[in-house]
């Protein structure tokens, strides 16, 4: 017995000893790098969700004359300007540029759980390294990876500030929200950390020049963009839409909307046998108001944005889709709430998995973007039609581009101008140089369905949660406010998605680190005096 405890002590001196030493983020650096090669072994860098729209906003940002507004203004310009940048240097620069940024995030946590121990830094670093969703997550060109980076930094900024509440401290914290919301817009939710030095700060003056530089630090580049958005594209706005952000989950997801809710709906759904379902790809398939209404089709889904453009005016900014929104939710509240609690409970519940392309000679061959994961599957609706009557990305103020429909099946763009033709064509041949770089690399699938059997056994996100709670609750850590706060705002970031749209594990993925470090913190920090 007195063996075992010494050599406890001496494993235990030996831990403290390595997380205290200034080595030590660049072992954990170093490792992240190296549980990286291994997945890219069996899963290179691949396309993510809705690449060729962020490649379109980056080929067109920096253009003298924008032919698609509505790709800039849908979309923030963060994920597109660094996978943009990252792909004209190559799929190699991508791919190791991918690696160090999940590197550095690891870091940044291990960084912050310093903060609460030795044996809190080493364990959420060994816990974030063995967590496969999160790995994955920076194997895909997507928002997903970079909204991941940004969290980890705006945890370590948050921690930094409740240390100390300095003027500089406190711009910084405000930049890092800026860029969470340039990478992904939900992270505007994330406003409220501005709290952290609001709490952190002593005295009144203190309070008031920590609030003045964070809001300063937010407000300011967001006016930038809101201003180049105006300039650009006609809309001062960060994304043009928000306003309409609810009508996704009520059409698609909970399939609520309908024409009797009240007025704004009746006024949508007589737009909608106007404009839609008497022209193709509707007519021919007898698609009629109760199909389009009950089809929750993300398809059709894309339609509302043309048919509010040139119906209601591209002013109206989806005021009025937003009152059929607001309409259904008040029509069928139980509905909308079930789904999202549902959708909330996936989030804390699903682990994010690999794409495997099949192998087995007698199925046909999986596509290599194709998704197999623990999230939703496509909306049912969307078999009904074989695409939107017109691409939400070909709205402008003026209507110059449209989708013509030359028969049930066949449609293509018809521009008034021919700068535009023109243009659209150079931008085609542009983003499809940029992903013809992608997909050079086969994949492993024996060792994918292994980091996938991984991903599944990994505990999932909700049981960090709770085991940081009741740790929290039970131990009282020294400084434990931080980890709940960031824990806070990454439910917050969760709720705020769920309100708007079903749920991808991916979505979750990028803030289950402030779970883990919660658990962590709670129990194995330091306990208070």
């Amino acid at each position: 017995m007195t063996t075992l405890r010494g050599t406890v002590v001496r494993a235990g001196r030996a831990i403290e000893r390595f997380a205290e030493h200034r080595a030590a983020a660049w072992a954990v650096f170093a490792t992240g790098l190296a549980v990286y090669g291994f997945v890219s072994l069996a899963l290179p860098l691949q396309a993510g969700r809705d690449l060729p729209r962020y490649l379109l906003d980056y080929a067109q940002l920096f253009d003298a004359h924008v032919v698609f507004p509505m790709a800039i203004l849908q979309r923030t310009p963060g994920t597109p300007v660094v996978v943009g940048t990252l792909l004209e240097a190559g799929p190699l620069v991508a791919e190791v540029g991918f690696a160090v940024l999940y590197a550095l995030s690891l870091v940044a946590w291990f960084c912050v759980a310093r903060r609460y121990g030795p044996y809190a830094a080493v364990a959420t670093a060994v816990a974030l390294l063995a967590y496969p969703s999160y790995v994955l997550l920076f194997h895909e060109l997507a928002s997903d990876a970079l909204f991941a980076a940004a969290f980890a930094l705006v945890a370590l900024l948050v921690v930094r500030v409740a240390e100390a509440p300095t003027l500089g401290r406190s711009v910084a914290l405000g930049l890092g929200i800026v860029g969470l919301v340039l990478a992904r817009p939900v992270g505007q939710a994330l406003v409220l950390l501005g709290l952290v030095p609001l709490v952190a700060a002593h005295g009144a003056r203190a309070r008031a020049v920590a609030a003045a530089g964070f809001a300063a630090a937010i407000v300011l580049p967001l006016l930038a963009l809101s201003g180049h958005n105006a300039i650009r594209a006609d809309d001062f706005a960060v994304v043009r839409g928000g306003s309409a952000s609810l009508l996704f989950r009520t059409f698609v997801a909970d399939r609520i909307v309908r024409p009797e809710n009240g007025t704004a709906s009746e006024d949508l759904a007589r737009a909608v046998s106007r404009e839609l379902l008497a022209n193709e790809p509707y007519r021919s398939r007898g698609i009629d108001l109760q199909t389009f209404f009950s089809s929750g089709s993300s398809r059709m889904n894309d339609d509302f944005v043309v048919l509010s453009d040139r119906t209601w005016g591209w002013d109206d900014d989806y005021r009025h889709l937003a009152r059929a929104a607001r309409e259904a939710i008040r029509a069928h509240p139980g509905t909308y709430a079930r789904g999202v609690t549902r959708d909330v409970w996936r989030l804390l519940l699903w682990p994010v998995y690999a794409p495997v392309e099949e192998v087995d000679s007698q199925a046909a061959p999986r596509p290599a973007g194709a998704r197999v994961e623990a999230s939703t599957s496509p909306p049912a609706g969307d078999d009904l039609i074989p695409s939107s009557r017109e691409a939400p990305y070909i709205s402008t103020p003026d209507g110059r581009i449209r989708e013509v429909w030359t028969s049930a099946d066949d449609h293509g763009f018809v521009f008034r101008d021919a700068v535009d033709q023109e243009g659209a064509a150079a931008l085609d041949r542009e983003v499809n140089g940029l992903l013809d770089g992608l997909g050079q690399r086969e994949q492993h699938p024996a060792l994918v369905r292994l980091v996938n059997e991984l991903s599944r056994l990994y505990p999932r996100p909700f049981m960090w949660l709770v085991v940081g709670i009741v740790a929290v609750a039970w131990r009282r850590p020294r400084g434990f406010a931080v980890p709940a706060a960031l824990a806070g705002a990454a439910l917050l970031v969760m709720v705020s998605t769920s309100l708007a749209v079903y749920a991808v594990a991916e979505y979750a993925a990028p803030v289950v680190p402030a779970f883990v470090l919660l658990a962590t913190a709670g129990a194995l920090g330091r306990r208070s005096a």
